[in-house]
């Protein structure tokens, strides 16, 4: 068995290959070698990530951001196999709530701390790891088919899973080991001098949109139309972690 590498395809620019050939020397030092897929605009990572799943890779590793790590996140759900994440630049939201950052994924890789999270699904058909944001007018959202709140005006919803230390929410840090997600409602108060941020929180393992469908942004960086629901998946997918990781 072997690891499997998936490049994002943005990475064939100029400007990254002194990156990915410090990358590859680290991965060579440390005796991480493997199969290596450049992904092209148009190249079909579905079928890549099924039959290196249907060939019992060692591990899958994303090389690149949080849009590309969402869409093999959901490939790989339910799979043995684990996922690893080598982020190119510390804004990945997701490796961030992992532990993971452009400087530690070698020897995260190497470390090889295995656990299985839950991961949240958008309308029956895409997941995401860290986190959904919606941005919705007067929304009406029902919370595991009982309390249905409500909001006046423009309010950003987001359904988390895990999320970095630094969003600040109120309340119960969100954790992918319990069956559950967190969903806050956020609105922006306009007062005489300033702005202030309310927040409404719940735990729960669906979220339903009431007065949707919406367009969610997931993980930072995929964007999905026709949303009308979040659930909860439980110990669905094998991550390797850092010793950084937010729960």
């Amino acid at each position: 068995m072997n690891n499997v590498y998936i490049y994002e395809h943005t990475l064939t620019a100029s400007r990254y290959q002194k990156t990915l050939a410090r990358l590859e020397t680290r991965l060579t030092d440390l005796g991480l070698g493997g199969k290596i897929y450049r992904l092209a605009p148009m190249t079909r990572v579905d079928d890549i990530i099924k039959d290196e799943l249907r060939k019992a890779a060692k591990t899958i590793v994303v090389v690149g951001g949080d849009g590309l790590i969402t869409r093999v996140a959901g490939l790989m759900a339910e799979s043995t196999v684990p996922l690893a994440i080598i982020p190119v630049t510390d804004n990945v939201v997701s490796a961030s709530a992992l532990g993971i950052n452009s400087e530690n994924a070698c020897r995260t890789l190497a470390a090889r701390r295995i656990v299985r999270i839950d991961l949240g699904r958008v309308s029956g058909a895409p997941v995401f790891i860290s986190e959904a944001t919606i941005t919705a007018v007067d929304p009406v959202i029902k919370i595991d088919d009982g309390v249905v709140a409500r909001s006046t005006g423009i309010a950003e919803i987001q359904v988390v899973n895990v999320l970095p230390d630094d969003y600040g929410y109120r309340g119960p840090v969100a954790t992918p080991e319990d069956g559950r997600l967190n969903a806050y409602i956020l609105k922006t108060e306009s007062g005489f001098l300033k702005k202030d941020i309310s927040q409404s929180s719940f735990i729960c393992k669906r979220v339903e949109f009431m007065s949707g469908p919406y367009k969610a942004v997931l993980d930072g960086g995929l964007e999905v139309e026709g949303v009308r629901e979040i659930t909860v998946l439980p110990q669905a997918l094998s991550v390797i972690v850092g010793r950084e990781r937010k729960f």
